[in-house]
């Protein structure tokens, strides 16, 4: 009787290969939705993103123009301050020499009172011994006497007041001349300061108009700039999201997988169970495992931003001009009634403008202890100048300035003198800044 030879079968039943089909499908169906709109999401904000890059370009373009225009202005008006500062000094100076003239002046109309006086009292006693009759001397030796001493003397004195007279006339004379020449140069001098007051006015509504054109820009590139960084976020949060999407879609498929995989292999042990129960041989069924995908994270290059390097304070010594035109009247170190003074003071005019003595930006503007109104400009490398005595700051805390740019006048103070009292630091101590100064500014005059 023939036997009838077994044969191993892999079977998965109709149904449980149907739940498997149905998952995986809905799996594939729901994740290829999800990744079709998040693609589209992120599409459409790397094209905003690239909108907006391209409209900040053209403002940092707009920008850029904006600001060389305002160094230019800033470089017109350190050349014009320098022009009033010099000005300054010139008026101070001629000022100087018409008080020492007003002053020589008035020496020598007393010295020629004090001589008229004099020669008056001569001549009046000259004059009654001339109207003595001449019979009173005949027979009166002692009137003969004194009428010879009068004649000798009236003969030494008269050429010596005549020569003093035309000494005196011809001083009057040219003091006289000095002085209108010292008024007109003082005259040239107004109207030359009056002329550039009418250029100050002019470039500081040019530089007031473009630094509201800059303010204006400048909002309108941070709002767009606030967008940009915006649409970035959204756009890493979108790649992340894609990212996680696509982690957790992997994740799925290997857990359906290795359920799949649990399931089969069920089946196959059931099957096997059932086949040895007939006797039949066992077949394994190997299913291999899909290789699971790599990601590749390419980081960003890393920019690099270039930096400005400023001329170094140091190598300014000896270039300085003074801050203001006028003249030193008090040195450094010297003797004060709270001690040893570690700046100078510079005499100046009324209203003169106060220029920065070099490169620098504003650390400190407004009233501090008994400085009054007291300016603080950081030049570097622990390098700072304190001005103090002035009427009026023009700038703010954090503004850069170059070097000769004007920032501050003196106190509109008519006849009297105001006087600006500069410090020189380094690394916070005070230093003489005398050796700083050009060689015509170091002369101290008080």
């Amino acid at each position: 009787m023939l036997r009838r030879k077994s044969f191993s079968v892999r079977f998965i039943s109709p149904a449980f290969a149907y739940f498997v089909g149905i998952v995986v499908l809905c799996l594939m169906v729901s994740g290829a939705a999800v990744a079709d709109t998040a693609d589209a999401d992120l599409k459409s904000l790397k094209d905003a993103l690239a909108a907006s890059a391209s409209r900040n370009k053209n403002f940092t373009v707009q920008l850029q123009n904006l600001d060389d225009d305002i160094r230019k202005l800033k470089g017109s008006l350190v050349v014009a301050a320098k022009v009033i500062t010099s000005l300054d000094k010139n008026l101070v100076d001629v000022e100087h020499r018409l008080s020492e003239i007003r002053q020589v002046e008035d020496d020598t109309l007393e010295d020629l009172a004090k001589r008229n006086k004099e020669l008056a009292s001569t001549l009046s006693a000259l004059v009654n011994l001339s109207r003595q009759p001449a019979g009173t001397i005949v027979g009166n030796p002692a009137g003969l006497v004194n009428s010879l001493r009068a004649s000798s003397l009236l003969q030494t004195i008269v050429p010596e007041l005549k020569k003093n007279a035309d000494q005196l006339s011809r001083q009057l004379a040219t003091l006289k001349e000095l002085r209108a020449q010292y008024a007109a140069e003082q005259q040239q001098f107004a109207s030359l300061r009056d002329q550039r007051e009418g250029e100050q006015k002019e470039l500081d509504r040019l530089l007031t108009a473009k630094r509201t054109a800059q303010n204006k820009l400048s909002v309108v590139r941070d709002t767009e700039q606030g967008r940009l960084t915006k649409l970035t976020a959204n756009v890493r949060n979108m790649s992340a999201l894609l990212e996680k999407l696509e982690s957790d879609r992997k994740k799925q498929e290997a857990a359906k997988r290795k359920r799949l995989q649990q399931e089969i292999a069920l089946a196959v042990k059931e099957q096997k169970r059932q086949q040895r129960l007939a006797k039949d041989d066992a077949a394994k069924n190997d299913i291999p495992s899909a290789p699971a995908a790599a990601e590749t994270v390419r980081a960003a290059p890393t920019q690099v931003a270039s930096v400005n390097v400023a001329r170094r304070f140091f190598d300014a010594k000896g270039t300085l001009p003074l801050p203001v035109g006028g003249r030193i009247i008090s040195n450094y170190n010297e003797s004060q009634k709270a001690g040893q003074q570690k700046g100078i003071v510079i005499e100046s005019r009324s209203a003169a403008a106060v220029i920065s003595p070099y490169d620098g930006k504003i650390a400190f503007a407004g009233p501090f202890r008994h400085y009054g109104l007291l300016l603080i400009i950081d030049h570097g490398d622990g390098f700072h100048t304190l001005l103090s005595g002035m009427g009026t700051i023009d700038g703010s805390v954090g503004q850069l300035l170059l070097a000769g740019e004007p920032v501050g006048q003196m106190e509109n103070s008519g006849n009297t003198k105001p006087k600006l009292y500069m410090e020189l630091r380094s690394q916070g101590a005070p230093i003489n800044p005398i050796p700083w100064l050009l060689a015509e500014n170091r002369k101290v005059s008080g």
